[in-house]
């Protein structure tokens, strides 16, 4: 009978204690009015649930709405100004055939007059004071112009956005998409700054030729001389502008392999080691420091005779020496590639010896430069080409991406992560 007991009261209290766990859910009411919308505060019920989900929600709602009025905006003012360009471009053409037009009167009128010529002294020729204004005026259309120019590059820009937007017109994007697509905006407008400065600035390195750029250490990356040597050359000389602030060592400006010789003439700065050159796989140490980021004229020469050699940083002569592969001449029928080293003929490179920074002006000639002349080349008094090679762009193929021309991607395109090979970090000096 106690058992029994003891069982019916541990029975009541474990229903006690589930009765308290799992009672019925309470219901607070509270009075409406019987117009009012119950779907729509049901909706209300339901979005105070979700919180900050919503709340983001809105947040990037807000932020597309403003793009889209920001695109709809630029692409307004992008096509008043390509009509201000067509207008300054026609009343560009009319002012610079005005002076020689009427310099062209001028002369028919005197050449058919037949006035008897003066005997007196002739004055001396005056510029009538309209000239100095026109070419005042011609200058200003010119800067305007170039600037409405360089401006219409924002058009692929927007125009990507602006698709990327109409085809979001739900408004369902999510928080990422709205990050990547900012992400990438201000990734584009970043290199159209960088563009716009160095467009501004071409006259750090004082070269209008075109320059190669390697903006990244790969093992991919790299321009192939379509030129080689055809004969053995017993002497060269080869000068080129460098730039770079890689650190540590700039890498492989140029290399040259030959069948059965993978280091015939190699210019390399690897790691820690101080930069080196190369002919026949046999080494000496040059005195040059170009890391600094700042544009250097660098030129090499080599004889065959006692292996004599020279370095040159900037029109100096930095070092010199001998017996560097003594009476070894340079084989013909190799690869000349600029920003790797070759391991095997034109291939097989190492990311960790890759040239990082940008090239210029690559010549070689098969006999050694004087002095002068090499000075007068880093003082942008002269600019003789190479009779083995002249830098051209016509003579460079380039391959995974250093470019040498200005090549932007749309907006779209670089949002979905789509980077064509030639289009990489691309500048033009």
């Amino acid at each position: 009978m106690k058992l029994f007991l003891i069982f019916l009261v541990v029975c009541l209290f474990l229903l006690h204690v589930c009765w308290g766990e799992y009672s019925p859910p309470k219901f607070v009411c509270t009075p409406m009015p019987l117009d009012m919308d119950c779907q729509a505060n049901m909706q209300r019920h339901s979005a105070s649930s979700s919180g900050h989900w919503v709340g983001m929600q809105e947040e990037a709602k807000e932020t597309i709405l403003h793009l889209r009025e920001t695109v709809v905006h630029q692409k307004e003012t992008i096509l008043d100004q390509r009509e201000t360009i067509r207008e300054l471009t026609l009343k560009l053409g009319r002012c610079e055939g005005y002076p020689h037009s009427s310099r062209g009167h001028d002369e028919s009128h005197i050449h058919s007059s037949d006035a008897p010529p003066n005997t007196m002294e002739d004055p001396p020729q005056v510029t009538p004071p309209g000239v100095p204004q026109m070419e005042r005026m011609l200058d200003s259309l010119k800067d305007r112009l170039e600037h409405l120019q360089v401006s219409v590059i924002y058009q692929s820009i927007y125009q990507g956005l602006y698709h990327l937007l109409q085809a979001n017109t739900s408004v369902s994007i999510s928080l990422m998409e709205v990050i990547a697509l900012l992400s990438a905006l201000v990734y584009v407008l970043s290199f159209f700054t960088s563009y716009l400065f160095s467009s501004g600035h071409k006259g750090d390195k004082q070269s209008n030729d075109f320059r190669v750029s390697f903006p990244l250490r790969t093992n991919y990356m790299y321009a192939k001389v379509k030129r080689t040597l055809h004969h053995e050359i017993f002497a060269f000389t080869i000068c080129l502008w460098l730039k770079s602030n890689s650190s540590p060592g700039v890498g492989t400006p140029f290399s040259y392999s030959v069948p059965g010789q993978a280091n015939e003439v190699v210019l390399i700065e690897w790691g820690n080691n101080p930069m080196e050159l190369l002919i026949n796989d046999k080494a000496t140490t040059l005195p040059l420091s170009i890391n600094d980021a700042k544009w250097h004229h660098v030129c090499i020469t080599w004889s065959t005779r006692d292996g004599a050699w020279e370095s040159y940083l900037d029109g100096v002569r930095r070092g010199s020496g001998e017996n560097l592969a003594s009476w070894h001449p340079i084989k013909p029928g190799g690869i000349f590639v600029l920003g790797q080293e070759q391991d095997t003929l034109g291939g097989r490179f190492d990311a960790s010896q890759a040239f990082v920074g940008e090239i210029s002006d690559f010549n070689m000639w098969s006999h050694i430069l004087t002095p002068g002349e090499i000075f007068k080349m880093a003082a942008c008094a002269s600019h003789p080409t190479g009779d083995v090679i002249e830098w051209a762009e016509s003579t460079m193929e380039l391959h995974g991406g250093p470019c040498h021309g200005t090549k932007w991607l749309t907006l779209l395109e670089l949002t979905h992560g789509y980077f064509q090979q030639d289009g990489t970090t691309c500048n033009i000096c």
